[in-house]
C-alpha cells in the first residue's frame, strides 16, 4: 500500500513539474507570436473562462473519492451521478459565460474566441472529477500521464501556429486540442476502472452541495483571487497592460508547481503523523519549514535580481516591462512556497472548515484592494495586492495550524539560510551589469547553472542539507508499513 501511495505521489508530482516546464515553453511561443496586446487578449480569455469553471467546481471530486471508497457496491451509480451533475453544472456556467461576455468591453475577436474555447473548459472541469476515481484506485499516475500528453499535444499545435504566424483563435484552438486529449485519455482510463453511464436519475443535489460546500467555498475563493486581478485589469485598463502583467503572473503560476510537488510527496506522512503522533508531526513540520525557507529565500533574492532576464528569455524584449511586476510577484512566490506547506498541514490536521475563512477573507481583501489600486497603479497595484493577499492568508493559516500543533524554527538555520542567500545573491548581482538590463540567453543559462551550483555547495558547507534527517523518513516508512 505504501509503495503504491509513494509511486503515485511521485508520478503526480513529476507530472506537475513536466507540465509546468512545458507551460513555460508554450508561454514563450505564444508571447513571441502574439505580442503584448495579443497575449493580453489570450490571457483575458483564459482568465475569464477559468473564473466560470471555478464557479462550477463544487468540490465534487473530493466527495466522490470518499463515497466510492465507503460504498464500493454503489460505485458505478455514484460515478455516473457525479459525472452527470458536473456535466450539467459545467455546461450551465460555460453557457452563461458565453452569453455574459458580450456585456464586457472586449473586442469582437476576443468575445468570439471565448465562446469558441468554452467547450474546452467543460471538458477540463470533467477531467478534474475523474481524479477522485484515480485516487481511490491509487492510479493517479494515469491522470499525470494524460496531463503531460495533453500538454505535449498543445505544445505541438502552438509550435505549428507559431511557425505559420498564428493568431488568437489558433492558440485558443491549441488549448482546446490539448484539453480534448486529456479528457479522452482520462475517460478511457476511468471507464476501464468503473464502466459508468450518464444518468439523470436520483441526482442528490441538496445532499451533495450540503456536504461539499466548505471545500467548494475554499476552492472557489482561493482560485477566484488568482483570477480577479486579470479580469479587473482587462475591464479597467488596456490589453497591453493585461499582457504585461500576465507574463509575470504565468511565471509565478509555474513556479508554485514545485513546492506543491515536493510537499505532495510528504502529505501521506504528514497525515499519518497528524493522526497518530502529534509530536513527530510537529518535529517534521518544523524541519520542513526550515528546509523550504532555505530554498525560498535564495530563490526570491535571485528571482528579483534576474526578473528582467527571465522575461526577456521567455517573451523577448517586447515584454521587458513585465520585469518589474515579476520582481514584486517573486515576493508573493516566496510566501506561497511556505503557505503550500501549511495548507497541506491544514488538510492533514482536518482543519479545512476553519481554513475556509482565510480564503474568503483573502478574496474579499484582494478584490477590494484591486478595485482601489488598479485604476491608479495598473499592474503594479495588482502585483502588490497579490503579495498582501498571500501574506494575509499565510498568517491566518499559520495561526490555525499553530492552535493544533506546536512547531519551532532554529535561529541557527535561519541565519545560515540568510548567509547562503547572500552568497548566491552576491554572485548573481556581480554577474549582471544592471538589474534592468537583461542577460543574453547563453549568459543567463550560465548564471543560472553556476548559481544553483553555488547554492548546493554553500548549503552543504553550512550543513543545511542536514535539516531533514534521512532517518526521519525511513523510520516513517517503517511505521507506515
Amino acid at each position: 500500500m505504501l509503495r503504491k501511495i509513494t509511486l503515485n505521489t511521485i508520478a503526480s508530482s513529476l507530472g506537475k513539474v513536466l507540465g509546468g516546464g512545458i507551460s513555460l515553453v508554450i508561454l514563450g511561443f505564444i508571447t513571441r507570436s502574439l505580442g503584448v496586446f495579443g497575449f493580453g487578449q489570450y490571457a483575458t480569455g483564459v482568465a475569464y473562462l477559468s473564473t466560470f469553471q471555478i464557479l462550477a467546481d463544487l468540490g465534487l471530486y473530493s466527495l466522490l473519492t470518499k463515497e466510492i471508497s465507503q460504498k464500493p457496491e454503489q460505485e458505478k451509480q455514484l460515478v455516473g451521478q457525479f459525472f452527470t451533475l458536473r456535466l450539467i453544472v459545467a455546461v450551465f456556467f460555460m453557457a452563461l459565460a458565453s452569453v455574459l461576455v458580450f456585456l464586457f468591453p472586449y473586442s469582437r475577436e476576443l468575445k468570439l474566441g471565448i465562446v469558441f474555447a468554452s467547450s474546452a473548459f467543460v471538458m477540463l472541469s470533467l477531467t478534474q472529477l475523474f481524479l477522485g476515481v484515480f485516487q481511490k484506485y491509487l492510479q493517479v499516475y494515469k491522470a499525470a500521464f494524460a496531463e503531460v500528453l495533453g500538454r505535449v499535444v498543445q505544445l505541438g499545435f502552438v509550435w505549428f501556429f507559431f511557425v505559420r504566424g498564428g493568431g488568437l483563435f489558433h492558440y485558443l484552438s491549441a488549448v482546446l486540442a490539448g484539453v480534448f486529449v486529456i479528457f479522452v485519455v482520462d475517460l478511457v482510463f476511468v471507464r476501464r476502472l468503473v464502466p459508468f453511464k450518464v444518468t439523470f436519475r436520483n441526482l442528490e443535489w441538496r445532499r451533495i452541495i450540503k456536504t461539499t460546500y466548505p471545500i467548494a467555498i475554499s476552492i472557489i475563493f482561493t482560485l477566484l483571487y488568482f483570477k480577479s486581478d486579470t479580469l479587473l485589469l482587462s475591464i479597467i485598463k488596456t490589453q497591453e497592460e493585461v499582457g504585461t502583467y500576465n507574463v509575470a503572473y504565468k511565471i509565478l503560476e509555474v513556479l508554485i508547481f514545485f513546492p506543491a510537488a515536493f510537499v505532495g510527496l510528504l502529505l501521506p506522512i504528514l497525515s499519518r503523523y497528524a493522526k497518530e503522533n502529534k509530536e513527530k508531526f510537529s518535529h517534521l513540520l518544523s524541519r520542513l519549514v526550515e528546509l523550504i525557507f532555505t530554498v525560498t529565500l535564495t530563490a526570491v533574492v535571485c528571482g528579483v535580481l534576474l526578473s528582467y532576464s527571465i522575461v526577456n528569455f521567455i517573451g523577448g524584449t517586447e515584454f521587458l516591462p513585465s520585469g518589474l511586476p515579476l520582481q514584486i510577484l517573486f515576493i508573493a512566490t516566496g510566501i506561497i512556497f511556505l503557505a503550500t506547506l501549511f495548507g497541506n498541514s491544514v488538510v492533514a490536521l482536518d482543519l479545512q472548515k476553519k481554513a475556509m475563512w482565510a480564503y474568503v477573507a483573502g478574496f474579499i481583501f484582494n478584490f477590494v484592494a484591486n478595485l482601489i489600486f488598479i485604476p491608479k497603479y495598473s499592474y503594479l497595484g495588482a502585483s502588490w495586492t497579490t503579495v498582501a493577499t498571500e501574506l494575509l492568508v499565510f498568517i491566518y493559516i499559520v495561526y490555525i495550524v499553530r492552535t493544533k500543533t506546536k512547531f519551532s524554527i532554529s535561529f541557527s538555520v535561519l541565519f545560515r539560510a540568510v548567509l547562503v542567500a547572500t552568497v548566491v545573491g552576491g554572485f548573481v548581482f556581480y554577474a549582471i551589469a544592471d538589474i534592468q538590463t537583461p542577460l543574453g540567453a547563453n549568459r543567463f543559462m550560465r548564471v543560472f547553472v553556476f548559481g544553483v551550483g553555488i547554492f548546493i555547495a554553500s548549503s552543504y558547507l553550512l550543513r543545511l542539507h542536514k535539516i531533514l534527517p534521512s532517518n526521519l523518513l525511513s523510520k516513517t516508512d517503517q511505521q507506515l508499513d
